[in-house]
């Protein structure tokens, strides 16, 4: 059964964020869309990782733009595990699932949104693709690079010209964080024809009130298997009381 649902950096609550085994894990638990990060190397790959900074998820050290993809991957994220370029998770979640792609630091990056452009034409998944971001102005270069690519601004709490903003963008999604969602933003939305989305959910009572009061929200998670046991649970009841 698909699960509705976004696996925040793959099943990053039970293995190593953005990696090959969180992202085979979402896909694996039937996750109908999964979220990675991009940033882009010295010699111009993009390569999913949260940070700026290897220093974190690595046993290196050093900012992603002053090394190669090469330089890259001669460091560990764990025994078995190197840092992807997001050629290579976009490989294994073709006609699989959905993928968001969030642009992170652009400002430190000359081109990071036509390389990422490049890869998702190249992999033949524009489809299959949606890139948010929190930098508004990167979103518009992707539009004014095409029509096709669908994007969403990243908020923390929504103002009015965020609205507006969706309609200059011609936005499918919207990212906003769980606490700042409220039903007329929900409607508004859906007026426009834009998918709201809802980040990072993790607590059993979070997923329930969000599940419940709003339905058409897709939520983020990096709590798959709990995700996946409520939606289940509410489902089943509903089944019960004929829904």
């Amino acid at each position: 059964m698909k699960i509705r649902g976004i696996a925040h950096r793959g099943y990053s609550a039970k293995y190593p964020e953005n990696t090959i085994s969180a992202f085979q894990a979402a896909i694996d638990l039937g996750f109908t869309h999964m979220e990675l990060d991009v940033h882009l190397s010295k010699d111009g790959i993009p390569v999913v990782m949260h940070d700026a900074l290897i220093d974190r998820m690595t046993n290196g050290v050093g900012e992603i733009r002053d090394l190669t993809l090469k330089e890259l991957k001669q460091f560990a994220i764990h025994p078995n595990e190197k840092i992807p370029s997001l050629e290579e998770v976009l490989h294994i979640a073709k006609d699989t699932i959905i993928v968001s792609i969030e642009l992170k630091n652009t400002d430190l990056y000359d081109n990071l949104e036509e390389k990422v452009y490049e890869v998702i034409q190249r992999m033949d998944m524009m489809d299959q693709v949606y890139i948010i971001s929190f930098h508004f102005k990167a979103l518009a270069k992707l539009r004014s690079m095409s029509s096709e690519v669908k994007i969403g601004p990243l908020v923390n709490k929504v103002r009015r010209s965020h609205f507006r903003l969706l309609k200059d963008l011609d936005a499918k999604y919207f990212a906003i964080r769980h606490t700042a969602i409220k039903e007329k933003h929900v409607k508004k939305c859906e007026e426009l024809g834009v998918q709201v989305i809802a980040w990072t959910v993790n607590e059993v009572d979070q997923m329930e009130r969000m599940t419940m009061q709003f339905p058409s929200v897709l939520i983020t998670t990096d709590e798959l298997e709990r995700f996946q046991a409520k939606k289940c649970l509410m489902e089943d009841s509903f089944e019960q009381v004929g829904i």
